[in-house]
This record gives structure tokens, C-alpha cells and sequence, in this order.
């Protein structure tokens, strides 16, 4: 995997961070899945909605400490929150308190007793995870930091723990060590079967590969189908299990011209936020004539085909994505919506039509003097996005457009995304696995995650309305309408959802590997006594 970032989850952003955040901190509510998440008792052992669901009620377990013996309590959930609210810390997650009341997000009753008062009400699983999503940060050790600087604080990578594991040691670029967290004050039931588990950074898929073959590693996340073939053949004792539909891919447009908005960013003075509408638009993609015709130039069912298909059965692990709301949530997922076809000729007249041609016949399309020419990032390590950015820049020079492709290291890859430094990029997103899209498609300069700078009043308007709506029936309409409206604009060239495919040694019992992670319940993981590998 990639390597790791940060443990701070009020200002985390990689995906990478999420199953070691998951393992190392006890969360409010935890959840099965079953179309939409199903919440269960964790630190908060129970909770009740007021009639007109405008408040949700907690009680919170009294018996889960921080590992140096403070207790958890209401006071560090809502310290969360409120670094989550303020601007100085700069949280992509800023939407998660969009509708809670300033005064009671939560109120506190006591250490044990909280209530969160909402605006209005809304879907309930999506107004419970929007409070419980992320997991409570100590305040005793946070509460006298830096905001401004949050990211960089010594708690990032040296975590005060409340969970089940604990960090025994990380290696940056190397790896992580979860060991058990020997002040783990909850049930015994729930101390970690496994003595130790190693999350290395390998961000090579090749490196991975190898040394899930020859043992070196035990686990190995986004196995191509091809290699599944061969892997299923050569090494029965790698059981290779599919995940369902939680990751997509998307090429994204940058509809804002970079150098112009590090000028208004620069330009800011203290206090000021940035009005998005005084940055000068992309030259090529602010135009929406022009990200659709590039969207009919991709061919996204052969990516599909020769990236994501097995070449024993042909069977494709994929499906066309038409948006970042996962099939997996099947109530809301827009069905109806059509991709466009792939028609290279009709794209090129649709860019004729917005000034894009040929006028120098060399080849290559140009406008006011400016060739269409522009650096396609993909993040290294990724051989899939490799081979992908490889067949879409053959697919855009076939009508007149030069793309040069751009390999990242990740960090930088998303770095650059949140600071809006870049034309184009081939990216994904590991969906949310409740209903809120504004944290990648609503407008202004807060929503960090909208790296395209997306800005359609219409669909800000929807997103309002389908947050304001306590009818999960009526609210899926609601969300399909507004796949529908993004989908018209184009902001990203939607490619598809992947199946994903897990490797794991056989040896490995009560394995939890789904849509909600590849990681799930780590701690009742186990291996029989009789094929321990590591005696430590």
C-alpha cells in the first residue's frame, strides 16, 4: 500500500490511514452493511432520536480509556467536533457539522450523556455518521495545539490510543507495527487474537505481488484480475476474496487555471476567505462543451476490458461509474443514467464548436494560439492508473489533443489536488458508505475534496434539499436527480467502479474482508497454533 500519512482523522485525507485509524481508535458507532450502513453500539452503547428526529440522544460507555488512563469521555467527542468546525484547522471534513446547532454539536449532559441537535432532520443513518464517523481525538493531549498547524502536530504519527492496537513502531516509507494495546480497558473479548500485525508500504503493485507469493506479505489489496487468474492456479493457499463496489476511478478536469488560483490564494489576507469566483476558469476545462467531448473520446469500456478483466473468463471486474454514489447503496444509486458512448468523431466537432481546431494542420488542436496540451498526473505506484493514462492519452491524440503524462509520488498526487495544482489527473475516491456528497461536489473553497472546483448552484440547491429530507425514499429521488445533474456536466469523465480483489493467506481465520474494509474486525482475526509463522 501507499504510504501512510497521518493519525490525526480530523485532518487525515489518505485511505491508507483509515484501517490502522480503525484498528488504533474505538468508534462512536460501529456498523454492519446491508444496502446502507446498519448502526451497533460501540462507544456510544445506546442512542435514541427525538420524535421529530431532530435530536439524537447517547449514552456513552463509561469503561474506555486512553491508553494513559483517561477516561473517554462526552468531552472528547466534542472536542472532535469542534476542531472539525474550526476554519483554522481547515478539516476536509467540514460537512460533517454543516447541520448541527454551534451550541450542541454535541451538548454535553455529563461524561457519559450527549445530545446532538440538528437543523432539521434528515436520513438517520446519514445524520448518525455524520456525528460518528470519525473517531473521538483526546482532548487533554490536543487541546492546548496549534490549530493552524494541526497537521503537523506530534500526535500525527505518535497517536495517544483508545482501541484494541496501539503504533509499536513506524518507519516512515517502510512500515507500520500494530501491536495490542496493552491498556485496552474494554471487554476481554475483544483483545487482539493476532499478537502483532505489519502494514508495509510497498507502493509498487509488482513489489506487492511478489511478496504475496512468496510470503513476504499475507494480505495484498487491489489484485488485477489477470494476476488473480494466475494466482488461483499456482497458489491455493492464497484465498482471494472481491469486495463489492467501494472504489471507483474518474479522469478529473480542473476547472480552475492553477497558476490563478495560487495567485488568489497568495493574495489573501488574514481572515479572508477565498471568493472562488474571482480565479480566471481552466482555458481548456472550464468549459463544459469541452470536458463532455472529452468524455465521448474516452473509451472507458475498454479501459475496462483491458484493465480490469480476467483473461481466463473474460469476466470484467467492473462496471461504468456514473457518479461517486456507490452501487453498493442500492435505494440511491441513479440506475437510469446512460453513459455516453464513446464517438471520437462527434467529439471532435463538439470541440470545433467550442474553438478547438486544427488551424495550423500539425497535427494537433489548438485555440487563440494556445495547442491543446496538458499534463495528465497519476500518482506512482499504480500500475493500473499507468496502463490507464497510457490508453487515454492514445485516445485523445487520435483527435488532435497532447496529453503528457505526469507520475507523482502519492503524497504530492494528493497534496497537489487539495492546493487545486494541476490540468488533469486520473483519481478515485473509496466511497462514503452513507449519503452526503457535498464534501467532493459542493462548491467553495472549504470543501477540500472537491479537487475540481466543481460549481453548479443546481446542485448545490439539491444537495441542501436531499440533507433536508427525513424520508430515505424520498431522498434517494432526490440523489438521483442530482447524479443525473453532475453527470450532465461533466466535471470528472466517470470511468468505473471496481470490483475489488483481496488476496489473503488461507491460514488466516474470521477474516472480515467487504465493502466496508479489507480490515474489518482485525482484532478476531487468527491463525491455528499449528501454522504460526512469526513466534514473537
Amino acid at each position: 500500500m501507499a504510504d501512510f500519512e497521518q493519525m490525526n482523522t480530523v485532518v487525515s485525507q489518505s485511505s491508507a490511514d483509515s484501517p490502522i485509524q480503525d484498528a488504533i481508535f474505538y468508534p462512536l458507532i460501529d456498523a454492519d452493511f446491508d444496502c446502507e450502513l446498519v448502526p451497533k453500539p460501540a462507544l456510544a452503547k445506546s442512542w435514541d432520536w427525538s420524535e421529530d428526529g431532530t435530536i439524537l440522544s447517547m449514552e456513552l460507555r463509561d469503561d474506555i480509556n486512553w491508553a494513559d488512563g483517561t477516561k473517554v469521555t462526552a468531552h472528547d467527542v466534542a472536542f472532535t467536533m469542534d476542531l472539525v468546525a474550526d476554519p483554522l484547522v481547515a478539516s476536509p471534513r467540514i460537512n460533517y457539522i454543516k447541520y448541527l446547532k454551534e451550541n450542541a454539536r454535541p451538548k454535553i449532559i455529563d461524561d457519559t450523556h450527549i445530545e446532538w441537535h440538528f437543523t432539521h432532520a434528515y436520513d438517520r443513518v446519514t445524520q448518525a455518521f455524520h456525528v460518528a464517523t470519525l473517531a473521538s481525538m483526546p482532548k487533554h493531549i490536543l487541546e492546548s495545539a496549534d490549530r493552524a498547524s494541526l497537521r503537523g502536530h506530534e500526535f500525527s504519527t505518535k497517536p495517544l490510543v483508545n482501541g484494541r492496537w496501539k503504533i509499536g513502531k513506524w518507519d516512515r516509507g517502510q512500515r507500520i507495527v500494530l501491536e495490542h494495546n496493552e491498556n485496552w480497558s474494554g471487554s476481554k473479548e475483544e483483545i487482539p487474537k493476532l499478537k502483532r500485525v505489519i502494514f508495509r508500504v510497498l507502493p509498487e503493485y509488482a513489489t506487492r505481488l511478489v511478496e504475496l507469493e512468496t510470503g513476504g506479505i499475507d494480505i495484498a489489496q487491489g489484485i488485477q484480475p489477470q494476476d488473480a487468474d494466475r494466482l488461483a492456479k499456482e497458489h491455493p493457499e492464497i484465498r482471494l476474496v472481491r469486495r463489492g463496489w467501494r472504489s471507483m476511478e474518474y479522469v478529473g478536469w480542473n476547472s480552475l487555471d492553477p497558476k490563478d488560483y495560487k495567485r488568489a490564494v497568495d493574495e489573501l489576507k488574514d481572515g479572508e476567505t477565498l471568493d472562488m469566483s474571482t480565479v480566471k476558469p481552466h482555458a481548456m476545462f472550464g468549459d463544459v462543451r469541452v470536458r463532455r467531448a472529452l468524455s465521448k473520446a474516452i473509451n472507458a469500456e475498454k479501459m475496462m476490458k483491458d484493465l480490469l478483466s480476467s483473461q481466463a473468463t473474460g469476466e470484467v471486474y467492473a462496471r461504468p461509474a456514473v457518479g461517486t454514489i456507490s452501487p453498493a447503496l442500492c435505494n440511491a444509486h441513479n440506475d437510469d443514467i446512460v453513459p455516453i458512448a464513446f464517438d471520437p468523431s462527434q467529439a471532435k466537432a463538439e470541440l470545433a464548436e467550442a474553438g478547438w481546431t486544427d488551424t495550423d494542420g500539425d497535427g494537433w488542436l489548438d485555440k487563440d494560439g494556445t495547442v491543446f496540451r496538458f499534463a495528465l498526473e497519476i500518482n506512482s505506484g499504480n500500475p493500473r492508473r499507468a496502463k490507464g493514462s497510457v490508453l487515454v492519452q492514445a485516445m485523445l491524440k487520435q483527435i488532435g489533443i497532447d496529453v503528457q503524462i505526469a507520475q507523482v509520488e502519492t503524497n504530492l498526487f494528493f497534496e497537489n489536488h487539495r492546493k487545486k495544482n494541476f490540468d488533469a489527473m486520473i483519481g478515485g475516491w473509496s466511497a462514503g458508505l452513507f449519503i452526503d456528497p457535498t464534501a467532493i461536489w459542493h462548491s467553495g473553497p472549504e470543501y477540500e475534496f472537491n479537487f475540481v472546483s466543481y460549481n453548479n448552484p443546481e446542485a448545490d440547491a439539491l444537495m441542501v434539499k436531499g440533507l433536508k429530507e427525513p424520508d430515505p425514499e424520498k431522498a434517494a429521488v432526490i440523489w438521483k436527480e442530482l447524479q443525473a445533474m453532475i453527470y450532465e456536466d461533466q466535471p470528472y469523465t466517470f470511468l468505473y467502479w471496481i470490483d475489488e480483489i483481496i488476496g489473503v493467506h488461507e491460514r488466516f481465520q474470521d477474516t472480515s474482508i467487504d465493502v466496508q474494509s479489507p480490515f474489518g474486525d482485525l482484532y478476531k482475526w487468527w491463525v491455528p497454533a499449528d501454522e504460526v509463522k512469526y513466534k514473537r
